[in-house]
C-alpha cells in the first residue's frame, strides 16, 4: 500500500506499509500468539544500529522524530489508564 502525503517539514520518507496477511485471516488473539512464536518482537540494539547505519542523516532524523512521537503517545495512554484505576 502506498502512503501519499506529507508530514510537517516536507515529503514523507516512509512511503510504504506492509500488512501481514495472517493478521487479516486470524482473530487478534490467535494472530498475536502465532506472530510472537514465529517472529518474536525482541529489538536488538546492535541490529538496529547496523540497519540505521545504511540510512541517510535525514532518514535517521525522521525515525528519531517518529520514535519520540510514539513515546509521547504511549505516556498519554499510560496516564489515562492509570487514572481509571
Amino acid at each position: 500500500m502506498v502512503l501519499a502525503g506529507k508530514h510537517r517539514g516536507g515529503t514523507m520518507i516512509h512511503e510504504y506499509a506492509a500488512i501481514d496477511p495472517m493478521a487479516l485471516l486470524f482473530p487478534s488473539r490467535l494472530y498475536v500468539a502465532l506472530a510472537e512464536k514465529l517472529h518474536p518482537q525482541v529489538p536488538r540494539a546492535i541490529e538496529i544500529k547496523e540497519a540505521l547505519g545504511r540510512l541517510t542523516p535525514e532518514e535517521r532524523q525522521y525515525i528519531l522524530l517518529r520514535a519520540r512521537m510514539l513515546v509521547t503517545y504511549s505516556k498519554a495512554v499510560e496516564e489515562a489508564v492509570v487514572a481509571m484505576k
